[in-house]
């Protein structure tokens, strides 16, 4: 029953680290440090209760055998291995951050997709995450640009409403991508 409950705090602590990961939280290098320090300790934490586990694993037995041990501790460290590589391919599909913008009281990112693309995202009100987009272009180099009461995204063929400030509203309908004078 002792490693099972091991187990579960293993899977717990992992799978907490695998969501902090997996938030996508504004850009800022102090939230960033204090997520990685985090996510970080919580791997050693994990390989900490993996040792209990392999402690109590070779304490029990009846006959002192290594090989049971070693393959005890492979499987739990391949456990963690798993989570470990499943993190790094997550990081593979997140967007890279190009720039912020702050109207009133509002805040706007841009993120460069992996396939090359833009997407525009609101941070959101009380939380140091962002939102999921709000919009998402195949042009490259979308600027953000605010007139009157609307934010528009504007690349060379691009100039398109995605954000009514006057009602705090995405603008729903995204198919206009021509160049309105």
């Amino acid at each position: 029953m002792y490693i099972l409950i091991k187990l579960f705090q293993i899977t717990l602590l992992l799978f907490i680290s695998f969501t902090l990961h997996l938030i996508t939280w504004t850009p800022s290098l102090l939230i960033e440090n204090i997520v990685n320090f985090t996510i970080i300790g919580l791997f050693i934490a994990a390989g900490y209760l993996v040792y209990l586990v392999m402690k109590r694993v070779y304490d029990t037995q009846k006959k002192r055998n290594v090989y049971i041990s070693t393959l005890y501790a492979l499987l739990l460290f391949c456990y963690l291995g798993f989570f470990a590589i499943a993190q790094i391919g997550v990081s593979f599909g997140k967007s890279k951050y190009l720039k912020s913008y702050a109207y009133d009281t509002s805040t706007f990112y841009t993120y460069q997709t992996v396939d090359g693309g833009t997407e525009v995202s609101m941070k959101d009100a009380h939380l140091p995450i962002r939102s999921l987009p709000i919009a998402t272009f195949s042009d490259k180099n979308v600027s953000l640009k605010k007139e009157d009461t609307f934010l528009y995204a504007v690349a060379d063929t691009l100039y398109v409403k995605i954000y009514d400030f006057k009602h705090n509203t995405i603008m729903e309908d995204l198919n206009n991508k021509e160049k309105n004078d």
